[in-house]
């Protein structure tokens, strides 16, 4: 079985985490209970612990801080082992990609997703200042908070373009100044200080990847998650 357990507030995603551990423990008597993190078990454990069977018939559950982010595509190919299992596999993450999100529910897990705190609903601005600073970690950080609270890929896309244009068209004007260009002053000094970060054509090839390079079949919230970890 495989649970996953996802939010911003460590200590309640941890207590959820140890919810459900503890009611799988009150239908299994037997059973034991394992905690580990990324440094503790690796993927191949896993995998071995989801295929065993003790010879007393007694089961156990895995809990597992902060695993899933660091194999991701590897992670997806042992979901229905996991899921399959008899022990109980609980993983509790800030958030977890898409695809991975996509496997784990294709594969029969659960997921149980904790309301991040208010103060992550304060700026709407902070995701395209990220972008702006191509602190790729705090961009992807803060797109998944507004996919589970709601936020539409579309509209998220909308700020995006925006805050591209805005600097693309600083990075090609050099010499002009908000008034002439048209842009609020502190939008101007903000964008062109942190906007050094992109060099050459690279806002120009994202602005044209994230337009017209969504693949046939694909869904607006992947094709962004991908630009954004790209």
């Amino acid at each position: 079985m495989l649970k996953i357990v996802t939010g911003k507030d460590f200590n309640k995603i941890k207590q959820e985490a140890n919810k459900l551990a503890n009611d799988f423990l009150k239908s299994n008597k037997n059973s034991v209970i394992e905690n580990h993190t990324v440094d503790t078990i690796k993927l191949s454990d896993l995998e071995y612990r989801a295929l065993a069977v003790s010879l007393f018939g007694d089961l156990k559950v895995f809990i597992i801080e902060d695993f899933i982010k660091e194999y991701d595509d590897e992670f997806i190919k042992i979901v229905e082992t996991l899921s399959g299992s008899k022990n109980l596999f609980v993983f509790y993450e800030e958030s977890v990609i898409k695809d991975v999100e996509k496997a784990i529910i294709g594969a029969g897990g659960g997921f149980v997703k904790l309301d991040a705190p208010e103060k992550a609903k304060e700026n709407p601005f902070a995701i395209t200042d990220a972008l702006i600073a191509k602190d790729k970690k705090k961009l992807w950080q803060l797109y998944r908070q507004e996919i589970d609270r709601g936020e539409s890929a579309e509209a998220i896309m909308g700020r995006f373009v925006w805050a591209i244009k805005t600097l693309v068209l600083i990075q090609k004007n050099p010499k002009d100044t908000a008034v002439t260009l048209g842009i609020s002053p502190f939008v101007y000094s903000k964008t062109k200080s942190a906007g050094k970060a992109w060099t050459g054509n690279d806002a120009e090839n994202f602005y044209t990847n994230m337009l017209f390079g969504m693949k046939p079949g694909d869904e607006m919230e992947h094709h962004l998650e991908k630009l954004i970890l790209g």
